[in-house]
């Protein structure tokens, strides 16, 4: 097959332009028809490949493709088409290390440091899956949120002369000689005399040189190709000169990793990993100084911009102040397009970074489905339940996300015969999760009908209500019934349940706009089958009197759905919902049955709107997200956290979301929920505002990092709806 011009068609990828060609083969910018997401497409010439080449490649690429690593570039597809092999990956666009260390110097300790983890991270990835890279060096290294003070994000990619550690050894030189082993160099033989199959050391020999080039600016050798090669075998190991914590760590690491004798190097990436993170906390010189060495015997000291990571509140200063320049030095530089390639030596090896204008493409990185992903293509989604402007029913919309917009589908309208006439869309639950099993998600409307609930969507049927509610509800006359309904796994076995909470006013009318509640509160559980749910039975009770929220979510590490009650502190006005205070969060574990009794904790707060529960800082356990409408301008983002003990509660505040500028308009009308909207595996923030009555709702949205503030912009507007935007209309994979 011939060299593909933009707008062709192969198999079901639309190729947009093409990014770098070589003898070997293209590299496309192309797009995924079928999961509807960009993606890099490299090619092989045809007449470059026969079928043992095309059976290796394909054999090569299905082994790293079952590499789980957050730091390693994803495999989408790889296939054979007209006798051309292609692999698709993600896309991704970020300066690699070699161009940010050119444009900006030397990255700052801390940022090295960092980077260089996340390499050994992916690197021990990929040996514990049998795999040696064979040519780890700056350029291999792509850096998404360069900028960021405290979470750049790094990838290794082009493992175009990777091999498995259970290949037979051809032996030969691989890689590029700045970062070469040196027993590449020796041509080392077992007993038998063949050569020695490639080791974790040979990548971590690479891993040392390229730390000692991201502080330096250098590489650790220099000269012609045999002098490079002889400084590999023989010259002293590269170190700093002085006598402070830093430098006579960093000097250790870089003896570990650059060791003449394979023997006495790391003999885990994981190792490396971890000291380098240990390496990250201690406060750097004001200068690193190089030892003298054979190719530069006057080394000039090198400033430290950065002694040392900044904390929480000095990195949102930094993000505070870079946020007024859209575009900053960092991200003016050269940007790549990283393609993990496949291949026998370095043939295929044609991923060279190109200057692309125009914004960063978001990429998802999340494994799985991304919380609240309706249609499958990783990025979380989010959905509303409006009334029907011409009010019959209620439209149900789920708004999808790229990472940077959100558009919303053509509205589905339920108008069951039970519900109200001028429903306003609390009896209509449209749910996101996996109900079926298959490690997808479904969307589920559950509507309310005269004896439970009919749902529908990737799943039909119906529900009756729990025969103890109907019970309880004959004993509470004169009273209002209240309810919720969500979903979660309570159970742990990876199918998606179905809950209702339950509470009853209080037969004061006047109480009860004061938000007093009597009797017991309850959550019921349908059990997920895969295929439908099961009859409810309880899972907890609890004291409902002075309830406010009631939140469900996983906070334990169990991977069992918990319960969390908010009781409500006696403010001022008393008929305030939304009061300011310490309020006792009571804390119910869950065993998959039923709940412990439960653990109180002092939450200071000062007025919520919204209190949902996810994984922002992507641990793999729930926090719980506050809406605080009492602090400053805005509704603040509080994030609690239980510790892994569960014997302490702290809470930070992350970022705000937008002050409507209409102040008449109740706080009811700005909801909160989450859904992971940017396929990085957390939890963000979306919230729903108007700025006056006249005009449009808009999503604004914050994302979620495991550090420092959330960074938040629209992402959507939609016309004005026909009635208020509560809590209850505005869903992720969570009730908000």
């Amino acid at each position: 097959m011939t060299t593909l011009h933009p707008g062709a068609v192969f198999g079901h990828y639309r190729l947009d332009r093409i990014l770098g060609e070589g003898g070997m083969g293209v590299v496309y910018d192309a797009f995924d028809t079928k999961l509807e997401r960009q993606v890099a497409l490299k090619m092989v010439h045809a007449h470059l490949a026969d079928r043992q080449f095309i059976d290796m490649f394909i054999r090569e690429g299905q082994t790293l493709a079952q590499i789980r690593s957050p730091h390693i570039i994803a495999i989408y597809d790889i296939g054979e088409q007209q006798g051309s092999p292609f692999i698709v990956t993600q896309f991704i666009k970020g300066g690699d290390v070699t161009g940010l260390v050119r444009s900006n110097g030397p990255l700052a300790p801390h940022l090295a440091c960092l980077v260089n983890a996340q390499v050994a991270g992916a690197l021990h990835d990929a040996h514990q899956a049998g795999i040696i890279h064979q040519d780890v060096k700056p350029s291999n290294v792509l850096v998404r949120n360069p900028a960021s003070p405290l979470d750049p994000f790094a990838y290794l990619c082009d493992f175009g002369i990777a091999t498995s550690s259970t290949d037979s050894p051809a032996g030969g030189i691989t890689g590029t000689w700045n970062y070469l082993a040196p027993e590449y160099i020796r041509d080392e033989r077992d007993a038998q005399g063949r050569p020695i199959s490639p080791e974790p050391s040979r990548d971590i020999y690479a891993a040392g040189c390229m730390l000692w080039f991201t502080l330096t600016g250098k590489i650790p050798y220099s000269g012609a190709a045999v002098q490079v090669a002889m400084a590999h075998q023989s010259a002293p190991i590269p170190q700093f000169v002085g006598t402070d914590d830093w430098t006579k760590a960093a000097n250790r690491i870089l003896h570990l990793s650059m060791a003449k004798d394979r023997r006495s190097r790391y003999q885990s990436a994981d190792v490396f990993k971890d000291d380098l993170l240990k390496l990250r906390e201690i406060t750097a010189p004001p200068q690193l100084v190089p030892a003298p060495s054979m190719t530069d015997p006057n080394p000039a000291p090198i400033p430290v911009a950065a002694v040392r990571a900044p904390s929480e509140s000095e990195a949102i200063l930094i993000e505070e102040a870079q946020r007024p320049s859209k575009i900053t030095p960092l991200r003016v530089g050269a940007a790549m397009v990283g393609v993990a390639a496949l291949g026998v030596g370095g043939a295929l090896a044609i991923t060279q970074p190109w200057v692309e204008h125009g914004p960063e493409p978001i990429v998802p990185t999340v494994k799985g489905a991304a919380y609240a992903d309706v249609n499958g293509d990783k990025f979380g989604d989010v959905v509303t339940n409006i009334e029907n402007p011409d009010g019959k029913g209620v439209d149900v919309v789920t708004w999808k996300s790229d990472g940077r917009t959100l558009t919303p589908s053509k509205p589905v309208t339920y108008d069951d015969p039970a519900l109200p006439e001028d429903n306003d869309g609390s009896e209509v639950f449209p749910l996101c999760a996996d109900f079926t099993g298959d490690g997808k998600n479904s969307l589920i409307t559950f509507v309310r009908s005269e004896k439970g609930f009919n749902f529908h969507g990737d799943l039909e049927g119906s529900l009756k209500a729990p025969a103890g509610v109907v019970e309880q509800g004959k004993k509470m006359a004169g009273s209002t019934f209240y309810y919720d309904l969500g979903t979660d796994d309570f159970d742990g076995d990876g199918v998606a349940d179905l809950f209702m909470t339950t509470t009853f006013g209080n037969p004061d009318r006047e109480l009860d706009k004061k938000g007093r509640t009597v009797g017991t509160g309850s959550v019921w559980v349908y059990r997920g089958t895969g295929s439908g749910f099961a009859e409810p039975t309880r899972f907890a009770a609890y004291p409902a009197v002075s309830r406010e929220q009631v939140v469900v979510g996983e906070f334990t590490g169990d991977e069992k759905a918990d319960l969390l009650i908010l009781n409500r502190v006696e403010g001022s006005p008393e008929n305030m919902t939304l009061t300011t205070g310490t309020s006792d969060l009571d804390l119910y574990q869950g065993d998959g049955s039923v709940v412990a009794a439960p653990k109180s904790f002092a939450f200071k707060h000062q007025g919520i709107s919204s209190l949902v529960a996810g994984d922002v800082n992507g641990d793999g356990r729930d926090e719980i997200v506050a809406a605080e409408a009492g602090r400053g301008e805005g509704q603040s983002i509080t994030v609690g956290t239980f510790s892994e003990d569960l014997t302490q509660f702290s809470i930070a505040n992350r970022g705000k979301l937008p002050k409507p500028r209409n102040t008449l308009k109740t706080t009811s009308r700005y909801p909160v929920t989450v859904a992971d909207v940017n396929g990085d595996g957390r939890t963000d923030i979306v919230a729903a505002t108007q700025d006056t009555s006249e005009s449009p709702y808009a999503f604004y949205v914050a994302l979620a990092s495991k550090t420092g503030t959330f960074p938040g912009h629209m992402m959507a507007t939609w016309k004005k709806s026909p009635d208020d935007v509560r809590r209850y209309n505005l869903m992720g994979g969570t009730l908000g």
